[in-house]
């Protein structure tokens, strides 16, 4: 199922832990709603001028709670991703935070920026919206610090 013209539903709810260990990773009716409002702000991203209209693939995006809890995923009960609201993106041919810049200038409306260092840009569209950005430069469940640091 297309969500919008370069974001499928098989893009957002992809987990190898789920696959391994046998887990759903279905979302229900209003997760399905929210992907497609994170699908629309990819769409964003992927049009602003410094992405310049790249594909931004979709390293992790819903988590059912059991694919959230599992200990390879790592993630806490409160997390966007169990909503639908938020995903870890790269685009290739560039650097995390050369992508998350190019977030953080634009005038798009976002609820969390998070630079994971030389891993992904987590970005959620919480309906807080409070354009937090942060910066985690160490692996996944680490502290995480204001601001994105530097290359």
């Amino acid at each position: 199922m297309q969500l919008t013209p370069h974001f499928s539903l098989a893009e957002f709810t992809r987990s190898d832990t789920a696959r391994i260990y046998g887990l759903s990773n279905a979302p229900r009716p209003e997760h399905l709603a929210n992907l497609r409002i994170l699908a629309s702000f990819l769409e964003q991203v992927r049009a602003l001028p410094e992405v310049g209209n790249r594909p931004v693939t979709i390293e992790s995006a819903y988590r059912s709670p059991e694919v959230n809890a599992h200990p390879d995923v790592g993630g806490v009960p409160t997390s966007d991703h169990c909503k639908g609201l938020a995903a870890d993106i790269e685009v290739a041919g560039m650097s995390d935070l050369d992508l998350a810049i190019a977030i953080r200038d634009s005038s798009l409306k976002f609820d969390q920026l998070i630079r994971e260092d030389g891993r992904t840009i987590h970005v959620s569209i919480n309906p807080r919206m409070r354009r937090q950005v942060l910066r985690q430069p160490g692996k996944a469940g680490t502290a995480v610090y204001d601001g994105l640091g530097t290359a």
